[in-house]
């Protein structure tokens, strides 16, 4: 037992080091031998849990969808609840993409499973295909929310360019100038505040993923905010002229899945 619990010790210390070099340096980049004096453990320790950089890359890449998978679980099952609201859903978007971003921000192995996913592109199976399905359902049910003003493939647009300008700044800062110092959560805030015409904080409380601050007011089909938006608009007053909106219909999806046997497409895109 006592073996047994060291090697997993080993592993995950192998784990942790190996997410933080792959995030930075990504999957090229990456090196064995600083993964391995990060983890204080021998060359031969790491291989003997991980044959090669792509099983390692791999193993890496499983954590962190199964990391996202888990955060976003609790979303999507209030989502489809018979008791969710017609209208406010548009709000679940928003949580969505923040609770994304708040991976980025916090966890190693979420920013290197997202960066494996720019550098292996050919791969289907990435960690933004994994919650992608659960976008398109969450903004189908959003409908009643911005049907007149915008469309859903808009909406989609723009949470997914949310979240990979999030994982940009995770990944290396935002640029200097007037959005210096920004994390990649208020990133978040500040493009949807840009778009709904409101300012942050824009998430209701019930709403909060775990372990966020419940800082937003009350809402109830508009976006508010505890400050008056730019040019003096009431938050919740902004709309987009009027468009037809667009079919875009997505089937019954849950959190997808982000894990295969062995070392997967990352062993074979890398030969």
């Amino acid at each position: 037992m006592a073996r047994q619990d060291r090697a997993e010790r080993t592993r995950r210390a192998l784990l942790r080091a190996a997410a933080d070099e792959i995030a930075e340096k990504g999957y090229a980049g990456a090196s064995m031998a600083r993964i391995s004096t990060a983890a204080d453990v021998t060359i031969g320790g790491l291989t003997f849990h991980f044959p090669s950089k792509a099983a390692l890359a791999e193993a890496v890449r499983e954590a962190g969808c199964a990391l996202t998978r888990s955060a976003l679980t609790s979303l999507m099952t209030a989502s489809r609840s018979p008791r969710a609201s017609a209208r406010g859903e548009l709000r679940r978007v928003v949580t969505f993409t923040r609770t994304l971003a708040r991976l980025l921000e916090e966890e190693p192995a979420v920013r290197a499973a997202a960066r494996l996913a720019w550098d292996f592109p050919d791969d289907g199976d990435t960690w933004y295909a994994m919650w992608l399905p659960s976008l398109g359902e969450l903004v189908d049910r959003a409908r009643p929310d911005f049907a007149g003003w915008t469309t859903a493939e808009a909406v989609t647009a723009t949470a997914i360019s949310v979240v990979t300008g999030a994982e940009f700044a995770a990944r290396i800062g935002v640029p200097r100038g007037a959005t210096a110092g920004l994390s990649p959560y208020e990133h978040v805030d500040r493009v949807w505040g840009l778009v709904l015409g409101a300012r942050p904080p824009l998430l209701v409380a019930d709403d909060s993923a775990p372990g966020e601050s419940r800082t937003g007011e009350s809402w109830s089909g508009e976006y508010r905010a505890s400050e008056e938006p730019v040019g003096g608009d009431r938050a919740g007053e902004h709309r987009m002229p009027d468009h037809r909106v667009l079919e875009h219909r997505v089937a019954d999806h849950r959190v997808g899945e982000c894990s295969r046997s062995g070392e997967g497409r990352v062993r074979a895109a890398s030969r």
